[in-house]
C-alpha cells in the first residue's frame, strides 16, 4: 500500500491509497474516504507513451542546442506537484524566456498584496471555527467540494452573478452584475463606518435594503470568514477589487497581525525554502503569450489552445514556431506540438502536493512503472548532462525541503491604499456581459465539456437553438440554453467549452498580469 495524491488543479488536493493497481481515497480529514468524479476521469485517461523515448529524446537536445535561437518555457498547471517545476532551472541555464504571470488569479494576488502583502490563508481549522462564512465569486461547493463537507451546517453568504449551488444554500444571496464587486465592496464598507447608503446604488446591484441590511447584521454579529474565488477579478482592475474586498475584511477584523478568516489560491510554498523555485531573468506574459516570437516553445502541462484568451490568435501562433509538448495526455494543443515527451502521471514518480486551500501536504510514493515515459526531474537531469550544466540538486534534496516549515505564517500589518472608481461595463439593450464560471464535470480544460452558452429566460431564446455570440475578438456559433440562475444581461459559458475562448480578449489586468476573460461585450443574433 502506497500513498499519494490526486493531481489536479483544485482547492482540495486529495491524499490517495494506492494498493494492487486501485487508487482509494485516504481517510484524512480533507479527503474524508471520497474522491470526486473528475478523479475517476482522470485515472481513466489514456496516457501518452514512447517506445522510442531514448530517439525522441535525442531530438529534443539536437534542437536546444541549435545557435542562436530564441526559446520560450511555457509551463502550466496539468500537475499541482511541485517537481513540475524542476525545468525551469534548465531553461533559465540556456536563456529562455519564460511565461510568468496567469490566466486565472494573479490579478486577485496582485490586490491581496497591496494590502497584506502576503497572499497566505489561514489555516482550515479557522474555518470550522466560523458561525458565518462569506463566499464572494466562488462556486464553492463544486471548487472545493471536500472542505465545504466539512463547513456544509455554517450560515453562508453568498455574492455571485450567478444562483451556485452554495447561493441556493445561502441565507442570503447577493446576485450583483458582473464587475459589481467593486461598488458592493464600497457600499459595505460605508455601512460599516455608519454612513448613509444611497438606495439607487443597492438598485444598481439587483439587492434590496432588505438583503443588505441582513447581510450587514450577519457579518457584525457572528464570526466570520470569507472565501474568495477567482471571479471577482477577471477584469482589468481586478486587483483594485480585490483591494476593496480587503478594506471590508479589514473593518471585520479579519487582519488583526495574522490573517484570521479570509481565504484565496494561496502561495502554499511559502513557509517552505524552496529550492526549487527560480528567478527568471527573461519574462514575457502568461495571458498574452506570443509564441511566434520564439524559435523555440517548449509547453509543459498546459493546454492554452483552449485555456488561454484569443484562441485562434494562439492556434496562429503556434503554426509558426517549433514546438516541444510535454504532458500526460493528448490534447488540443499537443495538436501542433514538433516533439512530443511524454510525462509520467502522478502514480509513477515521487513528488509532493501542496494545496493552495489549505495546509495539509502529501509525499507521493512511486506507485506504478512506466519506462515508455520521463519524469520532470528525470528529463532535467538528463538535459543538465547532455549540455554539460551543474548545480542540479538531488531528487531527495528537492523533496525534502518540503518536510520542514522554515517560516510561520506571515503577520499581516493591512494598509489601505486609494483606487480609482471601477464601473461597470456601459451596456447597450443588445449587448451582454460574459461569465465563464466553473462546471462540475470539467476542470480547466480537461475531461467531459458543457456545449451550451447559458442565458436568462427574459431574453427570449428557444432552447437548443444556434445563436452567433460575437465580440470585438472574433465570432463563434454555439447552442443556447434558458437557465434562470444566470443575471439577466449575461451569458454564462462554463469554462473548458472548446469555442469560449475563440471571443476572450488578451489584453492584460493593471495590475498582476492576469487575463481578462469577463472584461468584454458580446453581442448576439
Amino acid at each position: 500500500m502506497k500513498l499519494t495524491a490526486c493531481p489536479m488543479d483544485c482547492f482540495d488536493a486529495c491524499q490517495v491509497v494506492y494498493k494492487d493497481g486501485i487508487c482509494k481515497p485516504n481517510d484524512d480529514y480533507i479527503t474524508n474516504k471520497k474522491l470526486c468524479k473528475n478523479f475517476a476521469y482522470l485515472i481513466q485517461e489514456e496516457n501518452i507513451i514512447d517506445k522510442n523515448l531514448e530517439v525522441t529524446l535525442k531530438k529534443v537536445i539536437d534542437k536546444l542546442k541549435q545557435p542562436n535561437q530564441k526559446v520560450l518555457y511555457y509551463k502550466g498547471t496539468g500537475n499541482m506537484g511541485v517537481m513540475q517545476k524542476v525545468p525551469m532551472k534548465f531553461f533559465e541555464k540556456i536563456g529562455a524566456t519564460f511565461a510568468t504571470g496567469s490566466i486565472c488569479d494573479a490579478g486577485g494576488e496582485a490586490g491581496i498584496e497591496l494590502g497584506r502583502k502576503y497572499n497566505v490563508n489561514p489555516n482550515i481549522k479557522d474555518l470550522l471555527n466560523s458561525e458565518v462564512i462569506l463566499v464572494w465569486g466562488r462556486n464553492l461547493t463544486q471548487t472545493s467540494a471536500h472542505i465545504y463537507k466539512l463547513i456544509k451546517d455554517k450560515i453562508f453568504i453568498t455574492i455571485d452573478p450567478v444562483k451556485t449551488p452554495i447561493a441556493s444554500k445561502s441565507e442570503v444571496f447577493l446576485q450583483i452584475p458582473p464587475k459589481g464587486d467593486y461598488l458592493l465592496a464600497k457600499l459595505l464598507q460605508k455601512a460599516f463606518d455608519n454612513e448613509n447608503i444611497d438606495v439607487n446604488d443597492l438598485k444598481k446591484l439587483n439587492i434590496t435594503q432588505e438583503q443588505f441590511k441582513k447581510t450587514i447584521k450577519l457579518l457584525t454579529n457572528k464570526k466570520v470568514s470569507v472565501m474568495l474565488g477567482i471571479g471577482a477579478q477577471k477584469y482589468k482592475e481586478g486587483a483594485v477589487i480585490f483591494h476593496e474586498i480587503d478594506k471590508v475584511c479589514n473593518k471585520l477584523n479579519l487582519f488583526d497581525g495574522k490573517n484570521k478568516g479570509v481565504w484565496y489560491l494561496e502561495n502554499s510554498a511559502f513557509p517552505f525554502d524552496n529550492k526549487i523555485s527560480v528567478t527568471p531573468t527573461k519574462t514575457c506574459s502568461y495571458a498574452d503569450i506570443k509564441f511566434d516570437d520564439y524559435d523555440v516553445v517548449f509547453i509543459q502541462g498546459a493546454n492554452p489552445v483552449i485555456s488561454a484568451p484569443n484562441s485562434n490568435y494562439i492556434i496562429e501562433s503556434l503554426k509558426n514556431s517549433f514546438v516541444i509538448f510535454m504532458g500526460t495526455t493528448a490534447n488540443e494543443t499537443s495538436k501542433y506540438a514538433d516533439i512530443i515527451i511524454p510525462a509520467k502521471t502522478f502514480l509513477q514518480k515521487r513528488d509532493v502536493r501542496l494545496s493552495y486551500g489549505h495546509d495539509e501536504l502529501t509525499f507521493c510514493e512511486v506507485c506504478e512503472k512506466n519506462d515508455y515515459a520521463i519524469s520532470e526531474y528525470e528529463l532535467t537531469s538528463y538535459l543538465f548532462k547532455e549540455f554539460g550544466f551543474d548545480g542540479l540538486l538531488s531528487e531527495d534534496e528537492y523533496l525534502d525541503c518540503f518536510k520542514t516549515k522554515t517560516k510561520d505564517k506571515p503577520n499581516i500589518k493591512f494598509i489601505e491604499q486609494d483606487t480609482k472608481n471601477v464601473e461597470l461595463l456601459d451596456l447597450e439593450d443588445d449587448e451582454y456581459y460574459l461569465l465563464t464560471s466553473k462546471n462540475t464535470d470539467t476542470l480547466n480544460s480537461q475531461f467531459k465539456y458543457d456545449e451550451y452558452a447559458y442565458v436568462h429566460p427574459s431574453r427570449g431564446f428557444v432552447d437548443n437553438q444556434i445563436i452567433i455570440i460575437s465580440s470585438k475578438i472574433d465570432t463563434i456559433q454555439i447552442k443556447v440554453k434558458n437557465d434562470e440562475k444566470v443575471y439577466p444581461n449575461s451569458i454564462l459559458i462554463y469554462a473548458g467549452n472548446k469555442q469560449v475562448n475563440k471571443i476572450t480578449s488578451n489584453e492584460l489586468s493593471d495590475c498582476g498580469t492576469n487575463a481578462t476573460f469577463q472584461d468584454i461585450k458580446l453581442a448576439v443574433r
